[in-house]
């Protein structure tokens, strides 16, 4: 059960970043992306407790392994990136998620004749 949490909060973090991109297929996917990414802002933003993590713990701390980090301090930072790179890699994860989004408005915005304005 333990590594069932922890392979939906990999995924979620994946299709946070990249889900994006599933919005060239279909802009319906364009909503649920908006939420998971604003959520994900709020959590790092306000420093708040993220549920997925809260539950692993809770799992976790019945088998007598819990850990007192963030799920990515845990599983990421300090084993496979070096500790201290989180506002880098935080900024990169945004980057990415603001990069698809730039050219998906360029894209549907091509697709309606709406020229970008220049100076």
């Amino acid at each position: 059960m333990i590594w069932g949490v922890v392979a939906l909060h990999a995924a979620y973090l994946v299709y946070q970043m990249l889900g994006g991109l599933l919005a060239f297929r279909d802009p319906r996917w364009l909503i649920p992306h908006l939420v998971a990414v604003t959520w994900g802002v709020v959590i790092v933003a306000m420093q708040w407790r993220c549920p997925l993590t809260e539950l692993e713990k809770s799992l976790r701390a019945r088998d007598g392994t819990s850990y007192d980090e963030s799920f990515l301090d845990y599983y990421v930072f300090g084993t496979y990136l070096p500790n201290g790179s989180q506002p880098w890699v935080y900024g990169l994860h945004l980057a990415v998620i603001l990069g698809i989004y730039a050219v998906l408005a360029r894209r549907w915005s091509r697709l309606r004749g709406v020229q970008p304005a220049r100076s």
